[in-house]
Protein backbone atom coordinates (compact mmCIF):
# COMPACT_ATOMS: atom_id res chain seq x y z
CA UNK A 1 0.00 0.00 0.00
CA UNK A 2 0.96 3.33 0.10
CA UNK A 3 -0.86 5.90 1.84
CA UNK A 4 -3.70 6.90 -0.56
CA UNK A 5 -4.88 3.47 -1.85
CA UNK A 6 -4.61 2.73 1.54
CA UNK A 7 -7.36 5.29 2.32
CA UNK A 8 -9.42 4.00 -0.36
CA UNK A 9 -9.25 0.40 0.56
CA UNK A 10 -10.06 1.19 4.22
CA UNK A 11 -13.19 2.78 3.61
CA UNK A 12 -14.45 1.18 0.77
CA UNK A 13 -13.66 -2.72 2.25
CA UNK A 14 -13.82 -1.57 6.08
CA UNK A 15 -16.29 1.71 6.14
CA UNK A 16 -13.48 3.44 7.97
CA UNK A 17 -13.21 7.38 7.53
CA UNK A 18 -9.97 8.61 5.86
CA UNK A 19 -8.38 9.97 9.43
CA UNK A 20 -9.81 6.44 10.88
CA UNK A 21 -7.66 5.06 8.33
CA UNK A 22 -4.35 7.08 9.21
CA UNK A 23 -5.38 7.03 13.45
CA UNK A 24 -5.73 3.21 13.19
CA UNK A 25 -2.25 3.07 11.13
CA UNK A 26 -0.67 5.07 13.43
CA UNK A 27 -1.03 2.88 16.43
CA UNK A 28 -0.25 0.08 14.54
CA UNK A 29 3.09 1.77 13.25
CA UNK A 30 3.81 3.04 17.14
CA UNK A 31 3.61 -0.65 18.01
CA UNK A 32 5.51 -1.87 15.46
CA UNK A 33 3.34 -3.39 13.46
CA UNK A 34 3.60 -1.82 10.07
CA UNK A 35 6.02 0.18 8.51
CA UNK A 36 5.43 4.20 8.58
CA UNK A 37 1.88 5.26 7.27
CA UNK A 38 2.83 8.24 4.96
CA UNK A 39 4.49 7.41 1.89
CA UNK A 40 3.81 7.61 -2.28
CA UNK A 41 6.19 4.69 -2.64
CA UNK A 42 4.92 1.24 -4.04
CA UNK A 43 8.20 -0.67 -3.37
CA UNK A 44 9.38 -3.25 -1.22
CA UNK A 45 12.90 -3.13 0.66
CA UNK A 46 15.41 -6.66 -0.17
CA UNK A 47 14.26 -7.95 3.28
CA UNK A 48 11.15 -7.39 2.74
CA UNK A 49 11.06 -9.00 -0.51
CA UNK A 50 12.34 -12.03 0.59
CA UNK A 51 9.64 -12.38 4.08
CA UNK A 52 6.78 -11.31 1.49
CA UNK A 53 7.86 -14.44 -1.13
CA UNK A 54 8.97 -16.75 1.94
CA UNK A 55 5.36 -16.00 3.53
CA UNK A 56 3.53 -16.59 -0.10
CA UNK A 57 5.68 -20.11 -0.53
CA UNK A 58 4.26 -21.10 3.53
CA UNK A 59 0.64 -19.98 3.25
CA UNK A 60 -0.27 -21.22 -0.24
CA UNK A 61 2.15 -22.79 -1.80
CA UNK A 62 5.01 -22.33 -4.67
CA UNK A 63 2.16 -22.28 -7.35
CA UNK A 64 0.86 -19.58 -6.14
CA UNK A 65 4.21 -17.54 -6.07
CA UNK A 66 4.87 -14.74 -9.15
CA UNK A 67 8.53 -16.32 -10.83
CA UNK A 68 10.38 -13.50 -10.29
CA UNK A 69 10.04 -10.45 -7.72
CA UNK A 70 7.37 -7.82 -8.75
CA UNK A 71 8.76 -4.10 -8.80
CA UNK A 72 6.08 -1.30 -9.02
CA UNK A 73 6.42 2.13 -9.92
CA UNK A 74 4.45 4.80 -8.74
CA UNK A 75 2.22 7.08 -10.96
CA UNK A 76 2.79 10.58 -9.18
CA UNK A 77 5.46 12.15 -11.00
CA UNK A 78 5.35 13.95 -7.06
CA UNK A 79 5.80 11.19 -5.45
CA UNK A 80 7.70 11.03 -2.40
CA UNK A 81 9.40 7.91 -1.66
CA UNK A 82 11.75 8.11 1.01
CA UNK A 83 9.84 5.30 3.02
CA UNK A 84 8.92 1.71 1.43
CA UNK A 85 5.32 0.83 1.03
CA UNK A 86 3.40 0.38 3.78
CA UNK A 87 3.55 -3.11 4.73
CA UNK A 88 3.81 -5.61 8.11
CA UNK A 89 7.12 -5.20 9.98
CA UNK A 90 9.53 -8.21 9.76
CA UNK A 91 10.03 -10.66 11.09
CA UNK A 92 6.54 -10.96 8.89
CA UNK A 93 3.63 -12.33 11.63
CA UNK A 94 -0.03 -13.68 10.20
CA UNK A 95 -3.45 -11.85 11.19
CA UNK A 96 -3.98 -15.27 13.11
CA UNK A 97 -0.58 -14.60 15.17
CA UNK A 98 -1.37 -11.08 16.35
CA UNK A 99 -5.39 -11.45 16.66
CA UNK A 100 -4.98 -11.59 20.52
CA UNK A 101 -2.80 -8.30 20.34
CA UNK A 102 -5.07 -6.34 18.51
CA UNK A 103 -8.80 -4.67 19.01
CA UNK A 104 -11.06 -5.47 15.82
CA UNK A 105 -10.44 -2.42 14.24
CA UNK A 106 -6.89 -2.87 14.14
CA UNK A 107 -7.00 -6.20 13.00
CA UNK A 108 -8.92 -5.47 10.21
CA UNK A 109 -6.59 -3.26 8.79
CA UNK A 110 -3.66 -4.78 10.16
CA UNK A 111 -5.52 -7.89 7.70
CA UNK A 112 -5.72 -5.78 4.95
CA UNK A 113 -2.25 -4.61 4.97
CA UNK A 114 -1.02 -8.09 5.26
CA UNK A 115 -2.72 -9.36 2.32
CA UNK A 116 -2.45 -6.59 -0.16
CA UNK A 117 1.83 -7.25 0.68
CA UNK A 118 1.34 -10.51 -0.06
CA UNK A 119 -1.06 -10.13 -3.54
CA UNK A 120 1.91 -8.07 -4.34
CA UNK A 121 4.28 -10.86 -5.11
CA UNK A 122 1.36 -13.54 -6.39
CA UNK A 123 1.49 -15.26 -9.81
CA UNK A 124 -1.33 -13.52 -11.91
CA UNK A 125 -4.70 -14.90 -12.21
CA UNK A 126 -5.79 -16.88 -15.08
CA UNK A 127 -8.99 -17.18 -16.88
CA UNK A 128 -10.96 -16.90 -19.86
CA UNK A 129 -13.17 -13.85 -20.68
CA UNK A 130 -16.41 -15.03 -23.08
CA UNK A 131 -19.62 -13.33 -23.93
CA UNK A 132 -22.59 -15.98 -23.84
CA UNK A 133 -25.74 -15.97 -25.67
CA UNK A 134 -28.51 -17.50 -23.84
CA UNK A 135 -31.86 -18.65 -26.07
CA UNK A 136 -35.14 -18.97 -24.78
CA UNK A 137 -39.13 -18.97 -25.72
CA UNK A 138 -41.08 -16.77 -23.92
CA UNK A 139 -44.51 -17.95 -23.02
CA UNK A 140 -46.42 -15.12 -23.95
CA UNK A 141 -47.18 -15.72 -27.90
CA UNK A 142 -44.20 -17.98 -27.62
CA UNK A 143 -41.48 -15.17 -28.96
CA UNK A 144 -38.08 -16.01 -28.96
CA UNK A 145 -35.48 -13.95 -26.79
CA UNK A 146 -32.01 -13.70 -26.48
CA UNK A 147 -30.20 -13.34 -23.41
CA UNK A 148 -26.65 -11.55 -23.48
CA UNK A 149 -24.07 -11.89 -21.03
CA UNK A 150 -20.30 -11.06 -20.31
CA UNK A 151 -17.81 -11.82 -18.11
CA UNK A 152 -14.32 -13.79 -16.99
CA UNK A 153 -14.40 -17.47 -15.83
CA UNK A 154 -11.25 -17.87 -13.55
CA UNK A 155 -9.34 -20.78 -14.24
CA UNK A 156 -6.51 -20.27 -11.68
CA UNK A 157 -7.16 -17.73 -8.64
CA UNK A 158 -3.65 -16.20 -8.34
CA UNK A 159 -3.83 -13.23 -6.46
CA UNK A 160 -7.18 -13.58 -6.35
CA UNK A 161 -7.06 -16.23 -3.49
CA UNK A 162 -5.93 -13.82 -1.22
CA UNK A 163 -6.69 -10.09 -2.20
CA UNK A 164 -9.05 -8.53 -4.63
CA UNK A 165 -9.40 -4.50 -4.80
CA UNK A 166 -12.63 -3.21 -3.67
CA UNK A 167 -14.93 -1.85 -6.57
CA UNK A 168 -14.86 1.63 -6.84
CA UNK A 169 -17.50 4.01 -6.80
CA UNK A 170 -18.54 4.59 -10.72
CA UNK A 171 -20.93 0.95 -10.04
CA UNK A 172 -18.66 -0.70 -12.44
CA UNK A 173 -18.19 -4.53 -11.25
CA UNK A 174 -16.36 -7.24 -12.40
CA UNK A 175 -18.97 -10.64 -13.70
CA UNK A 176 -17.56 -14.17 -12.92
CA UNK A 177 -19.25 -16.76 -15.21
CA UNK A 178 -19.39 -20.46 -14.01
CA UNK A 179 -18.07 -23.13 -16.88
CA UNK A 180 -20.20 -22.95 -19.51
CA UNK A 181 -20.74 -25.39 -22.82
CA UNK A 182 -22.51 -24.68 -25.90
CA UNK A 183 -25.83 -26.31 -25.80
CA UNK A 184 -26.50 -26.83 -22.23
CA UNK A 185 -29.63 -26.08 -20.05
CA UNK A 186 -29.19 -22.85 -17.60
CA UNK A 187 -31.67 -22.77 -14.75
CA UNK A 188 -33.28 -19.79 -14.65
CA UNK A 189 -33.77 -18.59 -10.61
CA UNK A 190 -35.48 -15.62 -11.67
CA UNK A 191 -36.69 -13.21 -14.33
CA UNK A 192 -36.99 -9.23 -13.59
CA UNK A 193 -37.64 -6.86 -15.92
CA UNK A 194 -36.14 -3.79 -15.28
CA UNK A 195 -35.91 -0.31 -17.51
CA UNK A 196 -32.59 0.92 -17.70
CA UNK A 197 -32.16 5.04 -17.62
CA UNK A 198 -28.58 6.58 -16.99
CA UNK A 199 -28.01 7.30 -13.45
CA UNK A 200 -26.19 11.11 -12.15
CA UNK A 201 -22.32 10.70 -11.62
CA UNK A 202 -21.90 8.77 -7.72
CA UNK A 203 -21.41 11.59 -5.17
CA UNK A 204 -17.91 11.36 -3.82
CA UNK A 205 -17.07 9.21 -0.72
CA UNK A 206 -13.72 9.22 1.41
CA UNK A 207 -12.33 6.82 -0.66
CA UNK A 208 -13.06 7.85 -4.26
CA UNK A 209 -12.75 11.62 -2.92
CA UNK A 210 -8.76 10.60 -1.84
CA UNK A 211 -8.37 9.18 -5.56
CA UNK A 212 -9.81 12.70 -7.13
CA UNK A 213 -7.03 14.62 -4.72
CA UNK A 214 -4.44 11.94 -5.75
CA UNK A 215 -4.80 12.30 -9.39
CA UNK A 216 -5.46 16.03 -8.93
CA UNK A 217 -1.96 16.22 -7.45
CA UNK A 218 -3.68 18.16 -4.52
CA UNK A 219 -1.97 17.94 -1.24
CA UNK A 220 -0.18 14.95 0.17
CA UNK A 221 -0.37 11.46 1.62
CA UNK A 222 -0.19 13.30 5.01
CA UNK A 223 -2.88 15.94 4.25
CA UNK A 224 -6.12 14.09 2.73
CA UNK A 225 -7.32 12.81 5.75
CA UNK A 226 -7.22 16.53 7.08
CA UNK A 227 -9.06 18.28 4.20
CA UNK A 228 -11.47 15.50 4.52
CA UNK A 229 -12.49 16.26 8.06
CA UNK A 230 -12.03 20.23 7.56
CA UNK A 231 -15.09 20.41 4.89
CA UNK A 232 -16.98 18.23 7.20
CA UNK A 233 -16.21 20.30 10.18
CA UNK A 234 -16.99 23.60 8.65
CA UNK A 235 -20.49 22.32 7.35
CA UNK A 236 -19.51 22.36 4.30
CA UNK A 237 -20.79 18.58 3.57
CA UNK A 238 -22.37 15.91 5.66
CA UNK A 239 -22.11 11.88 5.19
CA UNK A 240 -24.95 9.95 4.35
CA UNK A 241 -23.99 6.55 4.92
CA UNK A 242 -20.78 6.27 2.89
CA UNK A 243 -21.85 9.46 0.32
CA UNK A 244 -20.08 13.45 0.90
CA UNK A 245 -23.43 15.11 0.45
CA UNK A 246 -22.50 18.98 -0.31
CA UNK A 247 -24.60 21.88 1.59
CA UNK A 248 -26.12 25.20 1.16
CA UNK A 249 -23.55 26.75 2.42
CA UNK A 250 -21.10 24.85 0.22
CA UNK A 251 -22.68 25.78 -2.98
CA UNK A 252 -22.57 29.53 -1.01
CA UNK A 253 -18.76 29.70 -0.28
CA UNK A 254 -18.17 27.70 -4.10
CA UNK A 255 -19.76 30.37 -5.80
CA UNK A 256 -18.21 33.24 -4.33
CA UNK A 257 -15.13 31.47 -5.22
CA UNK A 258 -15.96 30.91 -8.79
CA UNK A 259 -17.12 34.10 -9.25
CA UNK A 260 -14.57 36.63 -7.45
CA UNK A 261 -11.54 34.29 -7.01
CA UNK A 262 -11.50 31.75 -9.76
CA UNK A 263 -7.59 31.87 -9.96
CA UNK A 264 -7.16 30.98 -6.34
CA UNK A 265 -9.50 28.27 -6.76
CA UNK A 266 -7.61 26.91 -9.86
CA UNK A 267 -6.37 23.26 -9.89
CA UNK A 268 -3.69 23.73 -11.58
CA UNK A 269 -2.75 26.62 -9.35
CA UNK A 270 -3.30 24.58 -6.12
CA UNK A 271 -0.87 21.70 -7.62
CA UNK A 272 1.39 24.35 -8.52
CA UNK A 273 1.88 25.60 -5.43
CA UNK A 274 2.69 22.09 -3.97
CA UNK A 275 5.25 21.83 -6.59
CA UNK A 276 6.88 25.16 -5.09
CA UNK A 277 6.75 24.29 -1.49
CA UNK A 278 8.53 21.26 -2.46
CA UNK A 279 11.24 23.50 -4.15
CA UNK A 280 11.15 25.11 -0.80
CA UNK A 281 11.38 22.14 1.14
CA UNK A 282 14.44 21.42 -0.79
CA UNK A 283 16.03 24.51 -0.41
CA UNK A 284 15.77 25.70 -4.27
CA UNK A 285 13.28 28.44 -3.61
CA UNK A 286 13.70 30.62 -0.92
CA UNK A 287 10.02 30.89 1.60
CA UNK A 288 10.29 34.38 2.12
CA UNK A 289 10.48 35.35 -1.35
CA UNK A 290 7.59 32.71 -2.65
CA UNK A 291 5.25 34.08 -0.12
CA UNK A 292 6.09 38.09 -0.61
CA UNK A 293 5.35 37.60 -4.27
CA UNK A 294 2.02 35.25 -3.29
CA UNK A 295 0.84 38.12 -1.18
CA UNK A 296 1.88 41.16 -2.59
CA UNK A 297 2.43 39.64 -6.65
CA UNK A 298 4.82 40.63 -8.96
CA UNK A 299 5.06 41.56 -12.99
CA UNK A 300 5.34 38.05 -13.83
CA UNK A 301 2.88 36.04 -11.69
CA UNK A 302 -0.32 37.08 -9.94
CA UNK A 303 -1.78 40.43 -8.88
CA UNK A 304 -0.99 39.11 -5.40
CA UNK A 305 -3.49 37.76 -2.85
CA UNK A 306 -3.72 41.30 -1.08
CA UNK A 307 -5.21 43.35 -4.19
CA UNK A 308 -6.73 40.27 -5.53
CA UNK A 309 -9.08 40.45 -2.31
CA UNK A 310 -9.20 44.17 -1.98
CA UNK A 311 -10.37 44.75 -5.81
CA UNK A 312 -12.84 42.10 -5.17
CA UNK A 313 -14.51 43.16 -2.02
CA UNK A 314 -16.61 45.34 -3.31
CA UNK A 315 -17.95 43.53 -5.98
CA UNK A 316 -19.50 41.14 -3.79
CA UNK A 317 -23.19 41.23 -3.33
CA UNK A 318 -23.49 38.63 -0.29
CA UNK A 319 -27.70 38.83 -0.81
CA UNK A 320 -27.19 37.29 -4.11
CA UNK A 321 -24.17 34.78 -3.35
CA UNK A 322 -26.33 33.38 -0.46
CA UNK A 323 -29.74 33.03 -2.63
CA UNK A 324 -30.14 30.05 -5.05
CA UNK A 325 -33.85 30.29 -7.76
CA UNK A 326 -35.02 27.39 -7.53
CA UNK A 327 -37.86 28.42 -10.64
CA UNK A 328 -41.58 29.25 -10.05
CA UNK A 329 -44.39 27.71 -8.77
CA UNK A 330 -47.80 27.27 -9.67
CA UNK A 331 -48.69 30.32 -10.12
CA UNK A 332 -45.18 32.22 -10.74
CA UNK A 333 -44.33 33.07 -7.67
CA UNK A 334 -40.10 32.44 -7.83
CA UNK A 335 -38.89 30.21 -4.91
CA UNK A 336 -35.55 30.11 -4.01
CA UNK A 337 -33.30 28.56 -0.93
CA UNK A 338 -30.82 30.30 1.44
CA UNK A 339 -28.22 29.24 3.93
CA UNK A 340 -29.07 30.94 6.79
CA UNK A 341 -27.87 31.45 10.64
CA UNK A 342 -30.24 28.78 11.99
CA UNK A 343 -30.04 26.85 8.90
CA UNK A 344 -31.43 26.57 5.05
CA UNK A 345 -34.75 27.71 4.86
CA UNK A 346 -36.85 28.46 1.29
CA UNK A 347 -38.69 31.12 0.73
CA UNK A 348 -41.73 32.26 -1.46
CA UNK A 349 -42.87 35.88 -1.39
CA UNK A 350 -43.64 36.40 2.10
CA UNK A 351 -43.65 32.60 3.26
CA UNK A 352 -40.47 31.01 4.71
CA UNK A 353 -40.25 27.66 6.15
CA UNK A 354 -36.60 25.66 7.70
CA UNK A 355 -35.06 22.34 5.11
CA UNK A 356 -34.68 19.57 7.01
CA UNK A 357 -30.67 19.11 7.47
CA UNK A 358 -31.09 15.70 6.41
CA UNK A 359 -32.60 16.75 3.03
CA UNK A 360 -29.43 16.63 0.51
CA UNK A 361 -29.68 19.65 -2.14
CA UNK A 362 -31.13 17.52 -5.03
CA UNK A 363 -34.18 16.06 -3.35
CA UNK A 364 -35.43 19.59 -2.45
CA UNK A 365 -37.99 19.67 -5.19
CA UNK A 366 -40.78 22.09 -6.28
CA UNK A 367 -43.40 19.60 -4.28
CA UNK A 368 -41.01 19.15 -1.37
CA UNK A 369 -41.19 22.94 -1.05
CA UNK A 370 -44.88 23.51 -1.41
CA UNK A 371 -44.90 20.74 1.65
CA UNK A 372 -42.78 22.57 3.54
CA UNK A 373 -44.06 26.06 3.35
CA UNK A 374 -47.57 24.72 4.23
CA UNK A 375 -46.60 23.00 7.03
CA UNK A 376 -44.58 26.43 8.13
CA UNK A 377 -48.18 27.69 7.26
CA UNK A 378 -50.06 25.81 9.32
CA UNK A 379 -47.93 26.09 12.14
CA UNK A 380 -48.96 29.74 12.76
CA UNK A 381 -52.39 28.49 13.00
CA UNK A 382 -53.03 27.48 17.30
CA UNK A 383 -54.13 23.95 18.05
CA UNK A 384 -55.80 25.49 20.84
CA UNK A 385 -55.02 26.52 24.54
CA UNK A 386 -53.17 25.90 27.28
CA UNK A 387 -55.25 25.37 30.76
CA UNK A 388 -52.88 26.83 33.05
CA UNK A 389 -51.67 30.35 31.40
CA UNK A 390 -54.27 30.72 28.80
CA UNK A 391 -51.99 31.19 25.94
CA UNK A 392 -51.70 29.91 22.53
CA UNK A 393 -50.68 26.67 21.53
CA UNK A 394 -48.17 25.80 18.33
CA UNK A 395 -46.83 23.11 16.37
CA UNK A 396 -43.82 24.28 14.17
CA UNK A 397 -41.84 22.73 11.85
CA UNK A 398 -38.13 23.88 12.63
CA UNK A 399 -34.54 22.74 11.30
CA UNK A 400 -34.56 19.87 13.98
CA UNK A 401 -37.85 18.50 13.36
CA UNK A 402 -41.24 19.25 14.49
CA UNK A 403 -41.64 21.54 18.24
CA UNK A 404 -44.11 22.62 20.65
CA UNK A 405 -44.57 26.16 21.09
CA UNK A 406 -46.14 27.94 24.12
CA UNK A 407 -46.77 31.37 23.27
CA UNK A 408 -46.43 33.72 20.49
CA UNK A 409 -42.31 35.23 20.42
CA UNK A 410 -43.25 38.63 21.03
CA UNK A 411 -44.49 36.71 24.28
Amino acid sequence: FMTSTLQQEGGRKLRLSSSQVMRVAQGLYERGFITYMRTDSVTLSDEAMKATRAAIGSEYGQNYLSPQPKQYTSKSKNAQEAHEAVRPTTPYRSPQQVSSELNSQELALYRLIWQRTLASQMADATGVTVSVRLGAVSEHEQTDCEFNASGTTITFPGYRAVYVAADDDSGAKEALLPPLAQGEAVPIESVTPNGHTTSPPARYTEASLVKRLEELEIGRPSTWASIIQTVQDRGYVWKKGQALVPTWTAFAVVGLLEQHFSDLVDYELTAKMDDDLDEIASGRQQKDQWLQRFYFGDDDQLPGLKKIVEENLDKIDAAAINTFPLGPDENGELIVVKPGKYGPYVKRGEDTASVPEDLPPDELTLDKIRELIDKAARGDQPLGTCPETGKPVFVKAGRFGPYVQRGKPDD
